[in-house]
């Protein structure tokens, strides 16, 4: 998915449609128009499109990024974005789509209208230290040390 947007209008078309309820920002680009969805709210904009497609991502990290183009004057006009399955490039910015959590669908019509985000569960997650235990550490090395004064004699 490749597209050209006038800057200013995207700026406003996020600050329309973005909500903190819903964290996820679906951008379609097809028929000459880039489309933004966030929860029940829609809105779009004249633009020009190379290639067609759909993706999801945090709308959060493409605000931050978007407004950063405000004093470059060569890209202050307009902003290409191209998402491919290895990332995002805004401009001369590129992203890992592990960076940014993006999904992204080639075909508009067999495209999802909404993705669900399920935030991690704080409640069920383990402890910490059972997440990842570095290969070089020992067993030994991760139980606590008593004062001499607890320890038992095959600790001593």
């Amino acid at each position: 998915m490749r597209f050209l947007v006038p800057r200013v209008s995207l700026i406003r078309l996020l600050r329309a449609v973005c909500s903190a309820e819903h964290p996820l920002l679906r951008i379609e680009a097809s028929a000459g128009c880039v489309t933004l969805a966030c929860g029940d709210i829609e809105a779009g904009c004249e633009a020009t499109i190379e290639r067609v497609g759909v993706c999801f991502l945090r709308h959060s990290k493409l605000k931050k990024l978007i407004q950063t183009y405000h004093s470059d004057a060569a890209q202050s006009a307009s902003i290409d974005i191209e998402v491919r399955p290895s990332g995002i490039r805004v401009g001369r910015t590129k992203v890992s789509r592990a960076g940014w959590e993006i999904s992204l669908f080639a075909n508009p019509a067999s495209a999802p209208k909404r993705l669900r985000y399920l935030p991690p569960e704080k409640d069920n997650a383990p402890a910490p230290e059972s997440q990842m235990l570095m290969p070089f550490v020992t067993p030994r090395a991760l139980t606590p040390t008593l004062p001499p004064a607890q320890r038992g004699p095959e600790e001593l």
